[in-house]
């Protein structure tokens, strides 16, 4: 930690590649099992590196199409964007649909760390 790093919030001292606090300790070793891996950034974010097997659902349109990707609202997903943000939001959207087992990722970098693969082109 350096002298500066004191006057930041607590979550902005974590390195990169740290597991993110709002991740269950279940998630620290990879995904649940059977878990849905959602990016919630733009088709050309997306397009430009994404982790394994990721769907590939943009916020804007996450309320209208998730139902098509993930019908049954108790499966675990877990959701990622570039630094957590926006997965943050589809967190909250996807809760208020009813979705119960929902995880936010964080980033697309970290999380490919995490877990050990790396991001696809």
């Amino acid at each position: 930690m350096t002298w500066a790093s004191i006057y930041l919030p607590v979550d902005a001292q974590m390195a990169p590649y740290e597991t993110p606090q709002h991740l269950h300790p279940q998630q620290a070793a990879g995904l649940p099992d059977g878990a849905l891996l959602i990016d919630v950034r733009s088709y050309a974010e997306y397009m430009a590196g994404h982790l394994p097997d990721a769907h590939c659902l943009p916020l804007p349109q996450m309320s209208h199409l998730v139902g098509q990707l993930a019908p049954d609202h108790a499966a675990p997903i877990v959701l990622y964007c570039s630094s957590g943000g926006r997965a943050e939001q589809a967190l909250g959207l996807l809760q208020r649909l009813g979705y119960t087992n929902v995880h936010n990722g964080g980033g697309a970098i970290a999380l490919s760390k995490k877990l050990g693969k790396s991001i696809e082109h």
